[in-house]
């Protein structure tokens, strides 16, 4: 089942995927943050900061890479 995930201030939650639905939250305030397939509500916002700690460790995986290559380079050129 999808869930589209809203914001209202520090407030996240969860709400089956009806346009209808939806556009009442929008309505009162809240704002759209993503759409998730979970098969619960509690599931649905546990999949929401597994993508966002997932957008964050990989460029910082990234760059700790990187960063041993860039030591290496500086020392060869100067």
């Amino acid at each position: 089942m999808d869930f589209y995930i809203l914001k209202k201030q520090q407030e996240l939650i969860a709400i089956p995927a009806d346009e209808q639905n939806c556009k009442q939250y929008l309505d009162s305030g809240y704002f759209y943050i993503d759409k998730v397939a979970a098969c619960n509500e509690t599931n649905a916002l546990k999949i929401l900061q597994a993508k966002q700690t997932k957008a964050l460790k990989v460029p910082m995986i990234m760059a700790l890479l990187a960063l041993p290559m860039v030591v290496f380079a500086w020392y060869s050129l100067s």
